[in-house]
């Protein structure tokens, strides 16, 4: 189970967020050889035009700076790419069939879009996860665009009050929805916060308010 699947929106929105990340297993291969191969991955999902990624810091996951992802990633394994299109996943699926890598991807988005990216490539996908959503008392949730943003972060390390300073900030023009959707990635260490995503929502409050 990943967290990346709570990821809350529209049918529509979700086509636009899609999470690859690979999941080795660490004794499966002799360390320099799994440390290539995860380079290969990066390199590949690189390839792409991912709008975020996560680097391997040591033994856990770091962010980068979304704004810089080629010269942040230059040399650095990423084990997380975040992407805002069907059409790059797909293609990025194709790529690492090809490179034949033997490790685990995961691909987390919508069932018909990602199985789409899988059948374009003349493959099956292994097995699925789903989300079963939020239970109990619903009423004492934040508003459903603060929920969005905030699941945009599989750990929830997008707070809401951050989330509600932000959205104040955007609907008084002190800050553009671009500039408060990179303010809201910074708190994601594992890279896997849309910022278009973000960045979408924002505009349609300020163009509310």
């Amino acid at each position: 189970m990943t967290n990346t699947l709570h990821r809350r929106g529209s049918a529509d929105d979700l086509q636009k967020d899609f999470v690859v990340f690979a999941l080795p297993k660490v004794d499966m291969f002799p360390l320099e050889e799994l440390i290539e191969k995860l380079k290969i991955f990066s390199e590949i999902c690189l390839r792409h035009h991912p709008i975020n990624m996560g680097k391997l810091n040591g033994l856990s996951l770091s962010r980068i700076d979304p704004t810089r992802i080629h010269e942040e990633m230059k040399d650095q394994i990423g084990l997380t790419a975040t992407f805002d299109n069907i059409d790059s996943v797909a293609n990025l699926i194709a790529d690492l069939k090809k490179a034949d890598l033997c490790i685990s991807v995961n691909i987390s988005g919508l069932l018909k879009a990602t199985d789409s990216c899988c059948n374009k490539a003349e493959m099956k996908r292994h097995s699925v996860e789903q989300s079963l959503g939020i239970f109990g008392n619903k009423e004492r949730l934040p508003p459903r665009e603060t929920v969005e943003i905030n699941t945009l972060c599989g750990h929830g390390l997008v707070s809401f009050n951050l989330i509600r300073k932000v959205i104040e900030e955007v609907k008084l023009e002190r800050m553009t929805p671009e500039q408060g959707a990179l303010q809201l990635a910074k708190p994601c260490e594992c890279g896997v916060f849309n910022i278009h995503r973000a960045q979408e929502i924002l505009e349609k409050l300020r163009l509310l308010s």
